[in-house]
């Protein structure tokens, strides 16, 4: 009985194992989120005052930070997507 439940519990645990191992993001998605943080902080020192700016600079920290919050969760997929969406607001910034 011991065995049996030893086997259930081991086999449930594997594929949450090989989940936990294959976790980390890719490489590139890394860098992309460093380029973005560093464009970022860029346009926030920018110190834009003139309102269409002020709101796409919203805009982009808002993506930027569900982004960040999908990288965190291991929803890389997503992450890329907010990542590329904050790249093209800032670039509409000049960044």
């Amino acid at each position: 009985m011991k065995r049996a439940i030893f086997a259930a519990v081991l086999l449930l645990a594997i594929p949450g194992l090989a989940l936990a191992a294959g976790t980390n993001p890719p490489p590139e998605l890394l860098q992309l989120e460093r380029e973005i943080s560093l464009k970022m902080a860029h346009a926030r020192d920018e110190g834009f005052t003139d309102p269409p700016r002020m709101k796409t600079l919203a805009d982009a920290q808002a993506v930027d930070a569900e982004a960040e919050k999908a990288l965190k969760d291991g929803e890389y997929d997503r992450a890329e997507n907010g990542f590329l969406k904050t790249a093209v607001l800032l670039h509409n910034l000049g960044f």
